[in-house]
């Protein structure tokens, strides 16, 4: 099992977070959805230089840099909250109840909270990118340049898809749509039944940042200064935004802000960069 590398998160964290939400009440529609053109909201410098992808849960982003720490920044103060070093990344990827998902090449399998198989798959090429699941599920690709669904609790293929270029990061599932960013610079959107293409958009260079989600709309960092926003409902640009220098990990965003992560090219020096709607 040590030659597995873990993607997903183990069932007892999937439903801590799952109460946690379910204790808050959302609002049905986001008071502040992302909205073109977008503005600056302020800065702030990083202590070393970001390594992987930083992830948002509520208002605190985190983000870990090569030098070994672990920060945490509360984003509408735009301060620091902790910094810790040897510290692990918080979990990214959902889970069943019970289950969660491994990877080693073009293998992938589910495992239960105690690590004894439940499920394996191999997929035709290597996985490189993170699992996503959404609905009961587990949607990924290989290097083939193929695009799976398979049902997470038995690991049946539900559907298959041949695209042109292979998936690079996790999938974004929204609502009836999978949002697969390619290394052909093509974002494609599936239908989450079948994973019949309805529609793509090709960007300005390589997506090597992870997409993230804002609302009904995908984020896509490429490596060109420009943020791309992508209307996952209608495969539509929704506008786009250049940093003000190359990025040096993908956006995130946490209503109403979309923060990124820039680094100087004179000095170094990386800042995270807080934007919102004018």
């Amino acid at each position: 099992m040590d030659r597995f590398r873990t993607v997903g998160i183990l069932a007892a964290v999937g439903l801590m977070l799952a109460g946690c939400a379910s204790q808050s009440v959302k609002p049905l529609v986001d008071p502040f959805p992302l909205r073109f053109p977008l503005v600056e909201a302020g800065t702030l410098e990083i202590e070393g230089h970001i390594v992987g992808q930083p992830r948002v849960q509520g208002d605190i982003v985190y983000y870990l840099t090569r030098e070994g720490y672990l920060t945490a920044v509360v984003i509408p103060s735009r301060a620091v909250l902790w910094r810790s070093k040897n510290e692990l990344m918080p979990p990214s990827s959902s889970a069943l109840a019970g289950i969660s998902f491994l990877r080693d090449a073009g293998l992938i399998q589910a495992v239960d909270a105690e690590g004894k198989p439940v499920w394996e798959f191999q997929a035709e090429g290597a996985i490189q990118a993170d699992p996503a699941v959404a609905r009961g599920h587990v949607y990924f690709g290989d290097s083939d340049r193929t695009f799976y669904c398979l049902d997470a609790t038995t690991g049946k293929v539900r559907w298959r898809r041949r695209l042109q270029g292979a998936p690079l990061h996790p999938a974004l599932i929204r609502g009836d749509t999978v949002a697969v960013a390619a290394s052909n610079s093509v974002v494609y959107l599936l239908a989450r039944k079948g994973g019949s293409i309805l529609s793509w958009e090709a960007v300005p260079s390589r997506i090597v940042y992870e997409p993230a989600a804002a609302g009904p709309l995908a984020l896509i960092a490429s490596a060109s200064p420009a943020i791309v926003a992508l209307d996952l409902r209608t495969g539509k640009r929704a506008g786009q935004y250049e940093a003000p220098g190359p990025l040096a990990a993908g956006a995130v965003w946490s209503s109403p802000y979309v923060v990124l992560f820039v680094e100087d090219e004179a000095s170094g020096r990386q800042k995270i960069v807080f934007l919102r709607s004018r």
